[in-house]
């Protein structure tokens, strides 16, 4: 049984406001995608990464890729129109080498700064509940526009990625003919649109997407602080050892 990540970064961050897609935007000197990746490479239950981005990008990936030495990255693969069809061709690209049992867990390159624990925990408990997506708690009071009709607070979540299938699961979803016909936009709704069942567990309030600017100046606060700290424990470590 193999584990398969697929992380799609082809979408052009039109709500960023940028002219270079928000993936590629560099923070402290590294691309956003790659401290992405870096966290399903250095995980020990991910055994494949493949990558979805656009045509005109692949030889740029493909060049970080070699530079970062992120050996896990099995195949690049070009992304769709959504995010949903570049997962799909993802899937597609492999699915004669896969196995029913082999689990795909399912992470957009925009979201930097999950854990390890939660990308092992994912993985684990798919053995457990079977189809999953990662959920976070809705903080802010809902309400639907169309009525002014507002929601209870405790009736929603909110998805996130990672989320975790078999190629069993998925088989026979990605190639029903009525696919065209559907507006899914992850496949979690797409499941469940086909009547899967798919279970929720929590995700992070710190596994946050970055879709505005505001969202990647919070990404380079933690980053600067995780530096900082790390530097203050070498410090005091050397201070230890004299």
């Amino acid at each position: 049984m193999k584990t398969f990540a697929i992380i799609p970064i082809a979408g052009k961050g039109v709500r960023f406001g940028s002219d270079l897609p928000k993936q590629f935007i560099e923070v402290y000197g590294k691309p956003l995608f790659i401290y992405t990746l870096e966290k399903f490479q250095n995980n020990c239950n991910v055994d494949y990464i493949l990558i979805a981005c656009s045509k005109d990008n692949m030889p740029i990936v493909k060049d970080i890729i070699n530079k970062y030495n992120l050996t896990k990255v099995y195949k690049l693969v070009q992304g769709g129109d959504t995010q949903l069809e570049s997962i799909i061709n993802c899937i597609k690209s492999v699915d004669n080498e896969l196995s029913i049992e082999d689990k795909i867990i399912v992470h957009v390159g925009n979201r930097p700064n999950l854990s390890d624990t939660l990308i092992s925990r994912c993985i684990k408990k798919y053995d457990d509940i079977g189809p999953l997506s990662t959920v976070v708690p809705c903080i802010e009071v809902m309400i639907n526009t169309d009525d002014n009709a507002i929601i209870p607070r405790d009736k929603v979540v909110r998805i996130q990625t990672p989320q975790v299938y078999s190629f069993g699961d998925l088989k026979k979803v990605i190639y029903d003919e009525n696919l065209s016909n559907m507006h899914a936009s992850t496949l979690c709704d797409l499941l469940i649109s086909n009547n899967y069942k798919v279970s929720f567990i929590n995700g992070e309030l710190t596994n946050f997407k970055i879709t505005y600017k505001e969202d990647l100046d919070i990404f380079k606060a933690i980053i600067s602080s995780r530096e900082n700290k790390i530097e203050k424990g070498e410090k005091n470590e050397a201070k230890a050892v004299l």
